[in-house]
């Protein structure tokens, strides 16, 4: 389901970034770090399926809030998660392809992550977790492409996008993140919540999309 969606949603020229040993770290992490980390990088694009939802009018960001949230209490041991439960509920509101909009996609792939994190909660996966890693950078990706001069080529695209301030920010953040995991020998909840709000960043995604309150 990841990989499908991940390929549906990839930048023209990202994907030839994303094959390094940046997540190398995951592989010596327990199951709550991996979760972890899948569930701090889905909050850095949250804020596009939360955009997208109230353009629309369709009032079903709660369910992936909700589903998120009881991720992270679960991490935190202030609550259960019934994976089954929430990830049929995102399921459910996941939106149809017929919409082919930029901001739909963003949308898609913040479910799409949020899904994969639920997944990790029920049986941690490097593949899942550095998939919701590589979906963060899609959104980078995607909108810088947005963005560029027509007459680019091929490497000067990729040299552009992998060198942008936004893309470098993004992977400084999922190193930091990775680092003070590993840090972690148990899920200390003071620290988890401090992840929490550091990937939330006051609600403002890795592209700089908020909605307002």
């Amino acid at each position: 389901m990841v990989q499908q969606a991940y390929n549906r949603g990839e930048s023209k020229k990202g994907n030839a970034m994303y094959f390094d040993d940046l997540y190398a770290p995951l592989g010596d992490m327990t199951d709550w770090q991996i979760t972890a980390f899948a569930a701090a990088v889905s909050e850095r694009i949250f804020p596009h399926f939360a955009l997208y939802d109230e353009l629309l009018e369709n009032n079903r960001v709660s369910v992936a809030r909700l589903a998120l949230d009881k991720i992270w209490d679960q991490l935190a041991a202030r609550g259960n998660c019934n994976t089954e439960t929430q990830m049929a509920k995102v399921e459910a509101i996941v939106h149809s392809e017929e919409d082919t909009s930029f901001g739909a996609g963003l949308a898609f792939d913040a479910l799409v992550a949020v899904m994969a994190t639920i997944h990790c909660l029920e049986e941690a996966s490097i593949e899942d977790a550095s998939s919701v890693a590589h979906l963060a950078r899609e959104a980078v990706a995607k909108y810088l492409e947005l963005h560029v001069e027509e007459d680019m080529n091929d490497d000067e695209l990729i040299r552009f996008i992998s060198t942008h301030d936004m893309m470098e920010q993004e992977l400084v953040f999922q190193v930091d993140v990775m680092q003070r995991l590993s840090a972690l020998r148990t899920p200390k909840a003071a620290e988890l919540d401090t992840i929490k709000v550091l990937a939330q960043a006051n609600g403002v995604s890795n592209i700089g999309i908020s909605v307002e309150r």
